[in-house]
């Protein structure tokens, strides 16, 4: 059993119920067998799918509001890759993250990613500069393809729902966009809230959790949120004007693909991480042992970011609204689940 699944499961817990009747004092004895924590599991697990379900009914009805109803645009037709070309490019997509990935936790917590007042936390660090490399790379290679390639098919930044036409970069549409993302969050961040004051209760399944933001964690998310708004902006890109197929295939299998494209090299990391040991050897790369339970996280962080991002670029036909609540949510979700290790005594 690998150690993320030990508290997760009724023989783990069994043996802890019965270590600690044997050692302490007090209590009330109980068979170690007889556990009903996994109802509580199920039902915070309900609780976060709610909450994520959420997320598109509240967008639709601050669309139809007067302030954002002319954020309402269909995507252009698709000018992005196709055929063998689209084989290549989502290769690259789910390779790229993979090396990117081994080469920012080589630093983690030390040199550039060590710990400061302003970043503070180790591993939130670690994994924005793993995403804004993975940006910075995605981005050149997006450029080098639009400037050698689509460029020639008449491809421009609307059809890469970057820009709108007629109107350039619309600065107001892009600040109502990021105001959308915002209402949108703060829906969802309420419900939490009174999940936390009624019930005392987050929204969570094993290691995954959403958590509530204290005033300390509100103010590190604030400086952590415009590396991942970078991140977002730009993956919205990749998967709107670059990967998306031509032609419209509805909102079920374009959310399908993009899940697939976004998921798949965490599947390859961890199946290649716990393989051996699943084979009866030991990990795969040992001194990765923590981030290989961060990468369990990641499933759900990127099928939420998959979702959001394809919903909100068919609602709206551009990236910012979904880049902008993706960069919001994910914020908060790993800042608010991490511990800080800056000693600001």
């Amino acid at each position: 059993m690998i150690h993320p699944r030990v508290h997760f499961s009724t023989e783990g817990i069994g043996a802890a119920i019965e270590w600690m009747q044997l050692t302490l004092k007090g209590g009330k004895p109980i068979p170690p067998a007889n556990q009903v924590w996994y109802w509580k599991e199920g039902g915070t697990f309900l609780a976060l799918i709610g909450m994520i379900l959420l997320l598109f009914p509240m967008g639709s009805l601050f669309l139809q509001t007067r302030f954002f109803y002319e954020l309402n645009e269909q995507p252009l037709p698709s000018k992005g890759l196709q055929g063998a070309g689209w084989w290549v490019g989502a290769f690259l997509t789910i390779l790229i993250p993979i090396p990117l990935f081994i080469f920012t936790i080589g630093a983690h917590g030390k040199g550039y990613q060590a710990p400061t007042a302003f970043w503070p936390q180790n591993v939130t660090t670690t994994i924005m500069y793993w995403a804004l490399f993975v940006a910075v790379v995605s981005l050149i290679l997006f450029l080098l393809w639009h400037v050698i390639v689509n460029r020639k098919t008449g491809a421009t930044a609307v059809n890469y729902g970057l820009s709108w036409k007629g109107r350039g970069v619309d600065l107001i549409k892009i600040w109502k966009s990021f105001l959308l993302a915002l209402a949108v969050c703060v829906c969802a961040y309420l419900t939490l809230a009174f999940s936390d004051w009624a019930f005392k209760t987050d929204y969570r399944l094993w290691v995954f959790a959403i958590k509530p933001m204290s005033i300390f964690h509100f103010r590190v998310a604030l400086c952590y949120l415009i590396p991942f708004i970078i991140y977002f902006l730009i993956l919205g890109i990749v998967l709107h004007g670059q990967m998306r197929w031509r032609g419209d295939m509805g909102f079920g299998r374009e959310a399908v693909i993009n899940l697939l494209l976004l998921l798949l090299p965490y599947v390859i990391c961890e199946a290649v991480q716990y393989g051996p040991l699943f084979a009866g050897g030991t990990l795969a790369i040992p001194k990765a042992a923590l981030f290989g339970i961060v990468l369990f996280q990641f499933f759900p962080i990127f099928t939420i970011a998959a979702l959001v991002s394809t919903y909100f670029f068919r609602k709206t036909g551009h990236v910012y609204v979904g880049a902008f609540l993706n960069a919001m949510l994910i914020t908060w979700i790993v800042v608010a689940g991490q511990a800080t290790h800056y000693n600001f005594m």
